[in-house]
């Protein structure tokens, strides 16, 4: 049994509700009518856009955040989260008033009872897939509960280990999903360009809609101010259509040893950046934990947050993010931008090199990004590198056009259609990391699936990965700014229960622990407690074009 928890202004009121399958339960009187149709498919009932928006209605994001996450996340109707894309000192978000759908119980049971009119039918069965760790599967249970309210709806929760479930939704093979989506650089389209044409959510879910799609290609050519309003208006219409359903900006309770410093909470990009870290031991050794273990280490396949991070601590781009969120030389040591901002050079500095001893060239980044734009290589990223010229043909025309040439070793140069103020800032994330083709070659189908077949040229390098048990990196005495790097060592524990990961804390076997709920009310006043925030929108996926992959 679980507890289905609501937040009302007056007081918080706890039901009961199977830990198995939610629904087929009456809604008490009121809207609940029949189809008339007996049972439909999942693909049936999710392509009608009443019964997505009943979906996105019917869950209390207040309680959500409050009861089962109690770590600082805050409801969301926006995809786009709030802090992140600023104009002037205005926040973009001030544009999405009344976007997206409020918790709404009476409203979902009416959007549901119209949709089982529209399609014909009386029950369906959907599953739901979220996260195999306890977090996500807290989660899962309060969803399941919300939904137990749309008359006639079974949900059938399936918890699984990060990387099963992303491939799954890769796939599009799912009703609906509990996910998350993070900034990767300061502006909307780091959210907004997921959902158009070709975009992995909009692949995912089988969104296509050609005013979204118009908005936001007329948003790109348009100044800054200019552009947030048409892309405003475009999060509105997808956010209508309903397909993902915003819950809340996540936020984060964690506890950290007081001997830990320099450990960077990045707004955008990797969540952390370990290259400015230390601990106040003789040791060196930063121990810490995860919730999942690493996909993948292929730049050009990576799409989830784990990947990133690991990638962010042992490889490093054109340029890099520091302490305090500011653009620094990375590979490059420096850059300009033509007058029109159509054309950028960067000079590489000559000094950095990959773990096999190599020189990491201008070489390294043309064939990077072309590799990730080839279509043969299936990259569900490449879209984020539109805005170079040729980029959008490359799937029909090949990557010979895309706008990204070394001139000589350490040249780089790159066009682009449209001036894009953030380009410094967008060269450190890490699809656009550097990729050594002798060695992608060399490695074929293995490529960045053990430590030892990736190549880096960061501050640290992995040198032993277990699957979904542990990973450690050592500091990469080649990193050209190695004298900089404090870090002898991070060990990272793959722990999937916030109790086992306090456990360890406490032990002295980690320095650093992230909280559930139930633990936060537990050592919110311990000196060890620390919050952050986090451009991150979690969400339900759901999944109305199913039906038409077939």
């Amino acid at each position: 049994m679980f507890l289905k928890r609501k937040i009302t202004v007056m007081a918080t009121v706890a039901l009961l509700s199977s830990s198995l399958l939610a629904g087929c339960s009456s809604s008490g009187g009121g809207t609940g009518s029949s189809g008339g149709g007996g049972a439909a498919t999942a693909e049936e009932v999710l392509a009608n856009k009443n019964a997505r928006t009943a979906l996105a209605m019917a869950i209390d994001k207040q309680a959500l955040c409050d009861v089962i996450l109690n770590n600082g996340s805050i409801p969301s109707n926006t995809y786009t989260p709030k802090k992140l894309a600023m104009n002037e000192g205005k926040d973009y978000t001030d544009l999405l008033k009344d976007a997206g759908y409020d918790y709404n119980e009476e409203a979902a049971k009416e959007a549901w009872a119209k949709a089982k009119e529209e399609v014909g039918f009386d029950t369906v069965e959907l599953e739901f897939l979220t996260f195999d760790h306890d977090s996500g599967k807290r989660t899962g249970e309060f969803v399941q509960g919300e939904l137990s309210d749309l008359e006639g709806l079974t949900v059938k929760v399936t918890n699984l280990p990060f990387k099963q479930k992303l491939a799954r939704e890769t796939k599009g093979d799912f009703d609906f999903s509990f996910t998350g989506w993070g900034a990767d650089y300061p502006d909307p389209l780091t959210f907004l360009s997921t959902m158009q044409k070709g975009g992995q959510y909009a692949n995912q879910v089988g969104y296509a809609n050609e005013e979204f799609n118009k908005l936001m290609a007329e948003a790109k050519k348009l100044p800054t101010a200019e552009g947030y309003k048409k892309y405003a208006e475009a999060e509105k219409i997808m956010l209508d259509d309903a397909y993902l359903a915003p819950l809340f900006q996540k936020g984060a309770s964690y506890l950290e040893k007081d001997y830990v410093s320099g450990i960077v909470n990045n707004t955008w990009g990797a969540d952390f950046t370990y290259t400015y870290a230390d601990v106040n031991k003789p040791e060196k050794v930063l121990n810490l934990a995860v919730s999942a273990d690493i996909p993948t280490l292929d730049i050009s396949k990576a799409t989830d947050q784990q990947s990133f991070q690991t990638v962010n601590s042992t490889m490093e781009g054109l340029t890099r993010i520091d302490e305090k969120g500011n653009v620094k030389p990375g590979v490059a040591e420096k850059w300009q931008a033509s007058e029109d901002g159509l054309t950028w050079t960067f000079n590489l500095r000559k000094n950095s090199t990959w773990s096999d001893g190599t020189p990491v060239t201008a070489k390294d980044f043309e064939y990077s990004w072309k590799r990730t734009l080839n279509p043969e290589t299936a990259s569900e990223y490449a879209y984020i590198m539109d805005d170079i010229v040729g980029a959008t043909d490359a799937a029909d025309k090949g990557v010979d056009g895309v706008g990204v040439k070394a001139l000589d070793d350490y040249t780089l140069e790159v066009k682009l259609n449209r001036p894009v103020p953030y380009f410094p800032q967008l060269m450190s994330f890490q699809v656009f990391y550097p990729q050594s083709q002798a060695f992608v070659e060399k490695c074929g189908e293995k490529y960045g699936t053990k430590a030892e077949y990736q190549l880096y040229n960061g501050p640290f390098t992995l040198t032993s990965w277990k699957m979904e048990d542990q990973f450690s990196m050592d500091k990469n005495p080649n990193y050209w700014d190695a004298a900089n790097v404090k870090l002898n060592k991070i060990n990272t524990k793959v722990v999937k229960e916030t109790g086992a990961e306090v456990n360890l804390y406490n032990d002295g076997q980690i320095d650093r622990a992230a909280l559930t709920s139930d633990y936060v009310d537990k050592y919110k006043d311990s000196k060890d407690f620390k919050t952050r925030e986090s451009a991150s929108t979690f969400m339900l996926q759901i999944n109305g074009g199913k039906g038409t992959k077939k």
